[in-house]
């Protein structure tokens, strides 16, 4: 096997060119799927820290109904149910607020516009909701400066971190005034401290203003429209009895009709999983045809290679290699080819995202399972598209190979 390996090397380094073309191919192929499953299993990563930093208890009621029983959970309801403001109700949440070991309710509406202070603009999501969020979610503090109070209808405004860092620079931006489009201006009362929730989600996190849920409702001409219901159960209380005790109200509040969804963390996890890897699945397959088409040139490198070593084949034969030998031989050729260009494909994938990590949110993570897809799925390659070329340089007959000039 030894003497194999390394004759492999010798005809790989007498045919630098043809060698480096075919390794080039395998090196795309590798190194493009890995580094996109790399990225991909980062962002499972990060939505899993983000989501286990909201904790166990919190409960989410979402318009639209989402069946997180089923794998189809994400293909399932009506999509303008999800950005519907006119399902979740005021109702809805006094009769939650009513549910035994429940601690904190908190709708949540979407106010549309630009903040601005004198040149400066930014654009966080606007978010009308009541002081008690900051409860609930727990991945979110204030810094400096206090939240709004319970019921205010003030024009008071809570900035995130990139808010006012955007809008003030370095100055201090409590007591100051932000205009909201052409809804006038909002005195800031608090600064929410800078999250490290996730290092892919902690810019969403950074880029929020909220202003109390009755001022939203004001400027949203009168109407009531909740997105969301945040609900944080107390700590001792059993999350699956609760999430029923919310299903069993909130069916009961919208008569009978299950025209929303309640959501745990785990139901959460596993809804952004599914999406993730169909998603990585989808774009690492079509990434995959780089490997084919490498590994099509890798075939026909080696039937050239075959072809021009006719003479050679002859003379091992005559000297009596049997047709097992020849074949090993091609085929360890191949596979050294592929497994140079998944090794090479792999260290392309560690220097992408070492770059992708310093230039973007984005963190991905090099796991095993990439590890073994860069070197399996390159010998892989090497042994199937290898197969055919290897074949055809065992069977060719000696005295005919040794004829041939």
């Amino acid at each position: 096997m030894i003497t194999i390996i390394r004759t492999a090397l010798l005809s790989i380094w007498r045919n630098k060119l043809t060698s480096f073309l075919a390794i080039l191919g395998v090196v795309i192929g590798v190194a493009s799927v890995s580094t996109l499953v790399s990225v991909g299993q980062g962002l499972k990563n990060d939505v899993s820290s983000l989501i286990s930093g909201l904790g166990t208890n919190v409960i989410a009621v979402i318009a639209g109904k989402i069946d997180t029983s089923s794998s189809q959970s994400i293909n399932q309801g009506n999509p303008a149910d999800f950005l519907s403001g006119d399902i979740l109700t005021l109702n809805d949440v006094s009769s939650l607020q009513a549910v035994p070991d429940i601690e904190i309710v908190s709708p949540m509406t979407l106010v549309s516009g630009e903040l601005s202070s004198g040149n400066q603009k930014a654009s966080p999501t606007v978010v009308g909701a009541y002081p008690s969020i900051l409860d609930a979610m727990q991945v979110i503090h204030l810094e400096k400066g206090k939240m709004f109070a319970s019921g205010s209808k003030e024009k008071e405004i809570v900035l995130s971190f990139n808010a006012a860092k955007g809008l003030f620079g370095s100055a201090d931006a409590l007591g100051q005034t932000v205009q909201l489009s052409k809804n006038g201006g909002f005195k800031v009362v608090g600064i929410l401290a800078e999250s490290k929730a996730s290092a892919a989600f902690a810019s969403d996190l950074n880029n929020l203003a909220a202003i109390p849920f009755d001022t939203a409702t004001a400027l949203n001409k009168g109407q009531v429209r909740i997105m969301r219901v945040i609900i944080k159960a107390k700590d001792n209380a059993d999350v699956k009895t609760m999430k029923e005790r919310i299903k069993t109200t909130m069916l009961t509040s919208h008569n009978g009709e299950e025209n929303f969804s309640v959501v745990t963390q785990d139901d959460m996890l596993d809804l952004f999983s599914q999406f993730l890897n169909m998603a990585t699945a989808m774009v690492s397959a079509i990434a995959a045809i780089s490997i084919v088409v490498g590994g099509i040139g890798i075939m026909n490198i080696m039937l050239v290679t075959v072809t021009e070593r006719t003479r050679e084949i002859g003379i091992r034969k005559a000297v009596g290699a049997t047709n097992r030998a020849i074949l090993f031989q091609f085929l360890m050729e191949s596979m050294v080819i592929t497994l140079l260009g998944g090794l090479v494909g792999l260290g392309m994938t560690i220097v992408a995202s070492i770059v992708i990590k310093s230039q973007t949110p984005l963190t991905p993570a090099i796991t095993w399972s990439v590890l073994w897809l860069a070197v399996g799925g390159s010998a892989l390659v090497g042994i199937v598209f290898g197969l055919i070329p290897a074949l055809r340089a065992a069977r060719k007959d000696p005295i005919e190979a040794l004829r041939y000039e």
